[in-house]
């Protein structure tokens, strides 16, 4: 039964020392330096961002999304787990996105 404890410990310990760990010893992985695609709603101040699966993250540099507040967007940004920050790469608002038609695509052909 001892045995059994010590299974979730061990892959806790894990998990956590995987999250931890450096690539090149100048920056935790958690911090993505290509950055990720997230989408949520800008708060009212434009200081924070609410994920779309209810994570709330502080945004470190609040001047990149100037005018989106308040407004669904989806975000290129690196993000700090430990910090719970992301800084903002690039911002589409995607009711503003425009759709083109390529006639090359299936569905233009007979």
């Amino acid at each position: 039964m001892k045995g059994l404890a010590c299974v979730p410990l061990a892959l806790l310990l894990s998990a956590s020392s995987f999250l931890c760990a450096t690539g090149d010893n100048t920056r935790p992985l958690s911090v993505h330096a290509r950055g990720i695609m997230l989408s949520g709603k800008v708060s009212e101040d434009g200081k924070q961002f609410i994920a779309d699966d209810d994570n709330r993250w502080t945004i470190a540099n609040a001047d990149a999304i100037k005018g989106l507040e308040d407004r669904y967007v989806i975000l290129k940004c690196r993000m700090d787990v430990d910090k719970r920050t992301i800084r903002v790469l690039s911002a589409e608002d995607p009711s503003e996105a425009k759709h083109t038609a390529h006639l090359g695509d299936a569905a233009f052909r007979r």
